[in-house]
This record gives structure tokens, sequence and C-alpha cells, in this order.
């Protein structure tokens, strides 16, 4: 059920995400890769906040862990993302707005279920606090 629920909370934080990387990137003609981080960016938040209040609703034990997961897990989502831009992109010769789509699937599921386990599990917290 929070899978499907946060299906619908990354709509909106794809429309934030996908919109700014177009304007900037298509738009702007600024760098697809430049683009993307300020995209990802915009599209974290939005799907933090959101996602905090629908979807993952227990409040993590501790919030500077919280905040310092949320650090972790959104810049191994950017890596990530900006590796598979490059690789489609570069490498195999995808539209960066494509290579971009198929990345933001890739990166959705990373974001899930590594803040499900790491931010949300009370089992993670009480292996911390040993």
């Amino acid at each position: 059920m929070q899978l499907f629920r946060y299906c619908f909370v990354a709509v909106g934080a794809f429309i934030a995400d996908y919109g700014c990387y177009f304007l900037l990137s298509y738009v702007l003609n600024i760098n697809y890769l430049i683009a993307a981080i300020v995209g990802f960016i915009l599209g974290t938040s939005v799907n933090y906040v959101i996602a905090k209040y629908l979807v993952f609703k227990g409040e993590p034990k501790s919030r500077v862990v919280e905040i310092i997961l949320v650090f972790l897990i959104g810049g191994i989502g950017l890596i990530l993302l900006e590796i598979g831009l490059y690789c489609f992109t570069k490498i195999v010769g995808v539209h960066y707005l494509v290579s971009k789509l198929i990345m933001t699937a890739i990166v959705f599921f990373w974001n899930f279920f590594a803040r499900k386990i790491f931010m949300y599990s009370h089992r993670f917290f009480n292996i911390l606090k040993e």
C-alpha cells in the first residue's frame, strides 16, 4: 500500500523535477547534467515533504539521523541519476530527455526502498541505538 501511495506522491515530484529539467535543458539550453541536478533537488524536496506526511507517517526516532539520511539517500540517488544520464546519453546514444525518464524510474525505486528501510524502519533505528 505504501508503494501505491508513493507512486502518487512521485507524480507530483516528477512534475517538479522533469518540468525543471525540461525548462533548463531544452528551453534555456543549460547542460543536461547541470539541469538534472537542479531538477533532482526540486523534485526530491517535493517528494520528501509530501511523502513524509502521506506515505511514511511514522516519525523517525531521531531528527538528526533523519536529516543525515535524507541527504545521504538523496545524494546517492543524485549520483545514480548523473551516472545513468551520462551513460544513456553519451555511451548508448539515447536522447537526454528520454535518458532522464529512464533514470527517474530507477531512482524512484531507490528512493522508496531506501527511505522505507533506512528512515522509517524501527529495526534500523534500534540497530543505531546499540
